[in-house]
């Protein structure tokens, strides 16, 4: 996530891809920009309904759109994501 809060991929890893996890009380998961904030106020990593990232600005921790289920991944699978 960038400075105005654009979720993008990057080939090397820098501050903006510095997350901060966060377990919920409902059990899902939310994750903010340890780097960049917006007025003093954390910005998240949230989809809209067609799946696309909003920008961080417009994100709250307790908006469902920044909300995330974490999954569990076989031994199997393991090898297929890295």
């Amino acid at each position: 996530m960038n400075k105005n809060g654009k979720v993008y991929g990057s080939r090397e890893f820098n501050n903006d891809c510095k997350l901060k996890e966060r377990i919920e009380e409902n059990g899902y998961n939310t994750y903010a920009s340890l780097f960049w904030r917006n007025n003093g106020r954390q910005m998240f990593v949230a989809l809209n309904g067609k799946g696309a990232t909003r920008k961080g600005q417009r994100t709250r921790r307790k908006n469902t759109t920044a909300h995330f289920l974490p999954m569990v991944v076989e031994q199997q699978m393991k090898g297929l994501f890295y």
